[in-house]
């Protein structure tokens, strides 16, 4: 848990006043008694105190450009806390050391002995030792050789102040991309958004995996575990372990205000842990595998670039994918569909758009986009009561990787009818998108909160008519019928364009089908009630297309799966 305060620098470009700027952090962070009444700066914000990887890493790879007294003090603070006592948790992979008396003594539950609470980080470590080495499959940190007393990965029990949750500090480079680290954590977690045991833990879940980054996918032969333009992802991957380990903690709220507020800034430019929710996303559509695939190319690849790779190996497009989270984060708050799109979806803020244009008169908007961002437009549009969102994603990966980061225009054209756009919504509207160069993009719109476009694909709005269903509700634990059927008139033989969609809109089967005769001898098609990639759907209400040629017919289906 960490942030950043000089992004994307390396060492040979710090000036003077950012290394002195550097340094003031640095001890208002971890020192803030040691700071001069001149160089008292603001209190630390809530990203501020994630905690202290990403500054403590910005002060060692720049630690011999500050001036000698600095250094003195920083070298003092560099170093591993000198406590009275240590237990090893039950697993024996943790040494935790602490203080039995005094101000660093731990405290995380009052009502608990400093043995019962210290036991707590004990378990919680083990836990997470669980899940992110037995369970996901990473490498344990590598021995430090005995540094803490002997080769366990050692934790610190000491009195942050406040000032940070904890923070995990790399020492020794004892392979080509392995480095020895500690980890400190705070020791009661008074005064923090997530406080006691409950901040402890997700501290927990989150430094250790940092000690996993740092111990077995540092970049390969380099003199730094990572690259400055990497922190982001550090960050985004630690703060989703904290909701992976911990579910029911979900301190990762308190900063996803971040995103949702400027989602047209690119990922690299992004904090990590407000971008939590790219990795819930990720695990929700296609496992954690992926997650993992990701860390073994990050010691050879850039990560914006490693997260491109790794969707591409699933054949999907991270334009694609960036543009469909887009929708995700769309449906959240009060716009939040129970059992669509992000399961926390009502907790999360709504969405910030960058562009708000009131419509008519219809005119065109020309924007810029930074590369790895999504666009939000909001036509308010008055003569029907609509409101339109359109989602622009700029998905290139490659500019986002050179630090330069070129914004790029688009052009957005809203049209009041179905025909006179290349894009079209629904009979009432239709668009343009103009850019440069599409091989990087995608583009949604959502009309009214239901999704009318999702890059290609088109979800008419359409009356709905009385087709004649059966069975309906449909059980797949029922032997009577092992198909859906849907009467058409239209004749034997025909190719329709049948398609379902969730109760959110969501696509989930698409599929040309030819007309033919069902079980009760009049005409129609089957459906087995499975998605594009054969799984069976969900319990819930589901909302069937048909197309023929301009006919189009519409009706619902219910579903158990038990």
């Amino acid at each position: 848990m960490s942030f950043i305060f000089i992004s994307q620098v390396h060492p040979q470009t710090l000036s003077r006043s950012e290394l002195d700027s550097l340094y003031i952090k640095f001890l208002q962070a971890r020192a803030p008694e040691l700071l001069l009444p001149t160089e008292k700066i603001l209190d630390l914000t809530l990203e501020e105190k994630k905690c202290g990887f990403g500054l403590v890493s910005q002060v060692k790879m720049n630690l011999e450009l500050f001036t000698p007294d600095q250094q003195k003090v920083l070298k003092s603070l560099l170093i591993r806390p000198l406590l009275q006592t240590f237990v090893d948790s039950p697993s024996g992979f943790f040494r935790i050391h602490y203080d039995e008396t005094g101000s660093n003594r731990p405290a995380y539950n009052t009502g608990l002995s400093v043995v019962q609470n210290v036991a707590e980080v004990a378990n919680a470590l083990d836990s997470v030792y669980r899940f992110e080495i037995e369970y996901l499959g990473f490498i344990f940190p590598p021995s430090d050789n005995g540094a803490g007393g002997d080769d366990k990965y050692d934790v610190y029990i000491q009195n942050q102040g406040g000032s940070v949750y904890g923070y995990t500090e790399w020492e020794s480079k004892v392979g080509s991309i392995n480095w020895t680290s500690f980890m400190v954590i705070d020791n009661d977690y008074v005064g923090y958004y997530s406080t006691g045991l409950n901040g402890m833990r997700v501290t927990v879940a989150h430094e250790f995996h940092h000690g996993i980054q740092l111990g077995n996918y540092s970049v390969l032969n380099s003199n730094s575990p990572f690259r400055d333009s990497d922190l982001f992802f550090y960050e985004l991957t630690s703060t989703s372990m904290e909701e992976f380990v911990y579910d029911d903690v979900n301190d990762y709220y308190a900063y996803m205000g971040s995103y949702f507020n400027n989602p047209d800034a690119g990922f690299p430019d992004q904090n990590g842990y407000n971008l939590a929710i790219w990795n819930i996303y990720i695990k929700d559509n296609y496992g954690y595998g992926i997650i993992k695939r990701q860390w073994e190319l990050i010691p050879n690849t850039k990560a914006i670039l490693v997260i491109n790779q790794t969707l591409n190996e699933i054949d999907k497009s991270f334009p694609r994918e960036l543009n469909r989270f887009g929708i995700w984060t769309y449906f959240t708050n009060q716009r939040a569909i129970q059992g669509q799109y992000f399961e926390e979806a009502q907790f999360y803020p709504l969405i910030s758009p960058m562009v708000i244009r009131n419509v008519p008169p219809y005119s065109s908007i020309q924007v810029d986009a930074n590369p790895t961002s999504n666009n939000f437009i909001r036509f308010n549009i008055t003569t029907n009561s609509d409101l339109l969102f359109a989602i622009i994603t700029n998905g290139d990966v490659n500019s986002a990787s050179q630090f330069q980061n070129p914004e790029v225009i688009f052009e957005y054209r809203l049209y009041n009818d179905g025909t006179s756009g290349s894009r079209k919504l629904t009979n009432d509207y239709s668009s343009d998108f103009i850019v440069s160069n599409t091989n990087w993009w995608s583009a949604s719109e959502i009309l009214n909160d239901i999704v009318v476009r999702e890059d290609t694909a088109v979800i008419p709005i359409v009356e709905e008519n009385n087709s004649f269903i059966f069975p309906n509700p449909f059980s797949f634990s029922e032997n009577i019928y092992s198909n859906i059927s849907i009467v058409t008139d239209a004749p034997n033989g025909t190719e329709l364009n049948f398609s379902v969609f969730s109760s959110g809109m969501e696509l989930v089967y698409s599929e040309a089908k030819q007309v033919g005769a069902l079980k009760n001898n009049s005409l129609g098609i089957n459906w087995d009630g499975l998605d594009n990639s054969g799984n069976k759907l969900a319990s819930g209400v589901y909302i069937y297309v048909i197309k023929n040629g301009d006919e189009v017919v519409k009706g619902k289906v219910v579903i158990f799966n038990e």
